[in-house]
This record gives C-alpha cells, structure tokens and sequence, in this order.
C-alpha cells in the first residue's frame, strides 16, 4: 500500500470495525468463503458508489473478464485487455466485472464496465494486500459497487472462472438471514504481542493476557443461547487451553460484550509453564439454531515464544520474523519518516537488544530500487512518566537515544523482511519503557506494515502504546491506526552473553556509502586508529591513521578508482573492525 493518509487509516478502522461487510464467494464451494477486500466508498466525496455501511445494500452475481482489445501482457503477466481502460467489447449486463489493477484510474476501469452493463467491479490488485481506492476523474459518474481483493485471491477467482462459473457476494449482509451471529478479530483481545524471547515468559506470572471478544447478532432474529469458546493450541498442536461462555442472549441488531469485568467473560490466559514454539488462539461463536452464514463464527489468531524475537506483527511461519503486507508512509511527510515499536517487560534485563528487523518497498512507477538505501536504527530511553495512554503525562517528550546503528541495502529487497544491527549491543532494564524505530528520509522509500494483525480492542483494554510512527519529527501513539501494526521486530539475546564474541571486534560504519570522494569513518571510539584500505583482491589501495573525534573522522578515496573496497580499521585497545565500502 502506498501513500496512505493517516486520517484516512482512522477512518477506516471505523467503517469496517462496526459494518457487516463482506466479499465472499458463494460458488464453487472449492473456493467458497470471505476474502480481504477495499471498497470505493462515497464517504470521501470522490465516488457515487453504493453505501456497504447500510445494512441490505449488496450485489450478487456471476463473474466476467473485462476485455478492452488492448493487445500484449501487463508486468505481472495478465492481459492488458483485461486493465479495462478503454470502451470494453464484451457484454457485462448482468455481471461483476473483473479488472487488473495496473494503468488508468480506479474510476476509469469501473465506468467502462458500467457502461458494458456491469452491476459490480473487483479490481484485482497487483501486490499481496489490498488499497484505498481514488475515483479519479470518474469516480462521481460509478454508480455500481466497486472493491479490490488481493492478487492471490484475484488469481484464485480467474483460475476458477476458467473452470465454470463464479458466483460473488459484495456488500452487507446484516438482516439477509434468520439465524446469523458473528465475531469479528478487531473486536477481539488478542496476545500482547506476536513473538516472545522465551527467557521473558518463563511461567504463568511473566507470560499471560486477557480473553473476550464482542458478539454480533447480524440476523433477523433474536438468539437466546450462543455459546463463546476460546482455546489455545500448543506448539505440539493439542489444546492446552480452554474456556467457554454459554446462554449469550441477543435481540436482532444487537451486540454483547464478552470481555473482562463485563456480566461475561472468559478466564485469563496462563500455563503454568511454558514450551517453546508457535500457540495458537481460537474463538469459536455457536448457536442454539446453526447459523445460516457461519464463515465469520471463528477468529484465529498466533504468538510464538522463540530464542531471540520480539515483535507485535505478524509472523513467518517458518523463520518467526516480522512480515508485511503493505508499505506505507505518510502523504504529508517532508524529511523523515520512522516505523516504531515500544518494548516494556518487568524481567527486561534477562535480555540484550543486538539489532532491529524491519521492510521497506519502494512504489514501481517511481523507477527507484532499494540498492544503497540507508535506513537508520535507533533505541530510546522512552522516560515520559506516564502510567497509560490515557494518563495526562502521555508523551514522547523525553526520548534518550542510547544506541545506533544504520542498515544499506546491498540489492533490490522490495518489502522483504532483513536486519540492521546495531554498532553496539546494549542490555535492558527491568520496566524501563524503550521506543525502537528504523528511520527513512527518502520520500520514495515506503516502510512496512502488517494489516493482518488488528490490536484495536487490545488498544481499548490495555491502553498502552504498541507499535508508531514519526513523521517529521512529530510522534503518533497509534501510528496508521490501531488495526495497522508496525512490522518492526527485535533481535534479542540472553544478557549473560554480552562480550562472548566481542573482545577483538567492534562494530563501525562508513558514509556515505556508496562513495565518490570524502567519507566519513564512524565507531564508537576515541583516539588514535590505523586504516588499512584493500581491495576485493585483498591488494592495499591506502593506509593511515586516523584521529577519532567523537568517533569519526574524515578519509578521502579521491584517488581509488571505482569499484569495491574494504576498511580496515584497529584501534588502540586492539578491537578491529572491517567495512565494504563501494566507490562510484
């Protein structure tokens, strides 16, 4: 997701948190279910698009390709007759139609299917998430629904188009059936985080969180005894956990709270000891009478208590590192733009941070690649006193930076998931609050973000800051929004391990890097230090000694012809460290 309004991330959290909105396949029954989708909604001015928030208003139909004429194939491989940017040659009455994002306006794409008789639109989109949607110069003359669905779900639809027919649900649902409840994972407390050092939860009284989620009736009629389940799996896939509410009554229309202190709620989460691996979080909803759609009756959820990892986001199934499905920045961002996560723990000083894991993409049309981009790292001392976001002495007013580090992009990683360590480890302290951020000043650069992993209801409970951004200067609490977490991670290591490994190497950086003819050496030492430049053949291009001041100082490559160079640089006391530096 590129250039998405902070205002807007808010606002969206409001529509879809509340509305019973759905993009769901009714046949084949291979593919039948809900999917991740946007919609073009006429809140913003932009579109005459039906409203999804009033209950009833939906379509349901048969899908159909666009076909426009236009010869050749798009960069992901897709038919450029099917971008639907020009006057369509295929008759869609009666159809939803099915676009490629990729040139023309969103606006554009659906009046030429309204025009060929289209009583709906999914655009597919080209990377694995979905987008807000402008309506361009178009967008007020679209009177047909209009959403986008990700590029693994559209490939599903067209793979199952060439086999027969297609039959898709958009809209809202509420009132279409007698018997129909649901739960909804934006109304749900899930686990404090994703990933947890498993030296920080080493029982039930340093490991646990709350259970609840909220209730929906969306039927037109009452219930009288639903029954709420939560379990938790264990890393060995048997339940290790389980508590229910049962006689959960409900009008038509309403909700019902099952949180914590409410006249529901479940029992907290805890194990007496705990297993390494990957847990998984199950609520179940059901009714008295089976429930006529039950897609929307199971939230699950994952956390996984590992080595070294700590993170909010969702997680590889494999490494447990930090995924996004988005990158994103401000729109309004001048200079610097930082993805944050706030870390907290009463055992904190059991660990060590050694680096930061984070993504970033940069947006195709800007011809930009990654090679040679510079994030930087930093750890604050996060020293505001203040006991919750609701407290009044809530503020990022007293920041201490207490270490660094900056990561270059040695190729082309769009949106891939990579590490940053910092110039020296540190050790934590126990309930000391720290802000963690990996920082871009290039307006081309998109960090990211996980939009799978929605903590607004534990936001609500707990009120305690969990992943932000800084834009300009300027900190956000609740970043994009509440259900937009920071795909940020932590690299961690046992506090006794501090110095195995560090008593001949220190770590150092250079800059700029790629260089042309000055650069700047960086370590966190003073005093005297011989340089000793090489080439990739191992051949010495340069030597001196350098004068650090404040840990830097200046070395000119003026006279090395371009190409790859290694520096490196011993200190007094006998630490070393070796950099690659590129010259142009």
């Amino acid at each position: 997701m590129k250039k998405i309004l902070l205002t807007m991330a808010i606002t969206w959290v409001g529509f879809t948190s509340i509305a019973q909105v759905i993009c769901s396949v009714q046949s084949p029954a291979s593919i039948a279910g809900n999917y991740d989708f946007t919609w073009a909604t006429p809140a913003n001015g932009d579109w005459s698009t039906p409203n999804f928030l009033t209950p009833g208003v939906f379509v349901e139909d048969t899908l159909m390709l666009v076909d426009d004429g236009t010869p050749g194939l798009n960069p992901e491989g897709n038919p450029n007759s099917a971008q639907g940017c020009s006057p369509l040659l295929n008759n869609l009455t009666g159809k939803i139609a099915v676009i490629y994002r990729n040139v023309c306006e969103f606006g554009a794409k659906a009046k030429n299917a309204q025009d060929a008789g289209a009583v709906g639109v999914i655009i597919i989109n080209r990377e694995p998430d979905v987008i807000a949607m402008g309506g361009g110069a178009e967008g007020t003359n679209v009177t047909i629904p209009v959403v986008m669905v990700n590029d693994a779900t559209g490939a599903l639809l067209v793979n199952a188009m060439l086999e027969g027919t297609v039959v898709v649900f958009l809209g809202n649902k509420t009132g279409l059936f007698n018997h129909d409840a649901g739960i909804q994972i934006g109304r749900s407390l899930l686990p404090k985080s994703t990933a947890m050092p498993a030296l920080l939860a080493q029982d039930s009284s340093e490991f646990n969180f709350e259970l609840g989620t909220k209730v929906f009736n969306y039927g037109i009629l009452a219930q009288t005894n639903a029954t709420l389940i939560a379990t938790v799996e264990g890393p060995a896939g048997a339940v290790v956990f389980s508590d229910s509410v049962s006689g959960i009554s409900l009008a038509s229309g309403d909700s019902v709270d099952i949180y914590p202190g409410q006249a529901n709620s479940l029992n907290q989460f805890y194990l007496p000891t705990y297993a390494a691996g990957k847990y998984k979080l199950t609520y179940t909803l059901l009714l008295s009478t089976p429930d006529q759609y039950n897609s929307d009756n199971v939230v699950s959820t994952y956390f996984v208590l590992n080595d070294t990892i700590f993170t909010y986001a969702n997680t590889d199934v494999t490494t447990n590192l930090p995924v996004s499905n988005n990158g994103y920045r401000p729109n309004n961002n001048n200079s610097s733009f930082s993805s944050c996560l706030t870390f907290r723990d009463p055992n904190a000083s059991r660990i060590g941070i050694a680096g930061v894991y984070f993504s970033a993409s940069t947006a195709a049309a800007s011809n930009i690649d990654l090679t040679d981009e510079e994030i930087g790292l930093t750890v604050y001392k996060w020293e505001d006193d203040f006991m919750d976001l609701d407290d009044t002495q809530f503020g990022f007013n007293s920041l201490n930076p207490i270490a660094f580090g900056f990561y270059y992009y040695q190729s082309n990683l769009q949106s891939a998931t990579v590490f940053g360590k910092l110039n020296t480890p540190i050790l934590l302290e126990d309930n000391q609050r720290y802000l963690v951020c990996a920082q871009t000043t290039n307006l081309e650069v998109y960090l990211g973000f996980d939009t799978k992993t929605d903590y607004t209801t534990n936001s609500n409970f707990y009120a305690q800051p969990i992943t932000q951004i800084e834009n300009d200067g300027a900190y956000f609490a609740a970043g994009f929004g509440t259900d937009i977490t920071g795909s940020i991670g932590l690299r961690t290591f046992e506090a006794s391990e501090l110095g195995i490994n560090q008593n001949t190497t220190i770590e150092g950086m250079v800059f700029p890097n790629p260089a042309t003819d000055l650069v700047t050496v960086s370590v966190q030492a003073e005093g005297e230090a011989v340089l000793t430049i090489t080439d990739i053949t191992g051949k010495v291009a340069a030597s001196q000694t350098l004068n650090l001041v404040n840990g830097q100082d200046k070395v000119s490559m003026e006279e090395l012809e371009p190409g790859l160079y290694f520096f490196n640089l011993v200190l007094e006391n006998g630490l070393s460290t070796k950099i690659s530096v590129v010259k142009r």
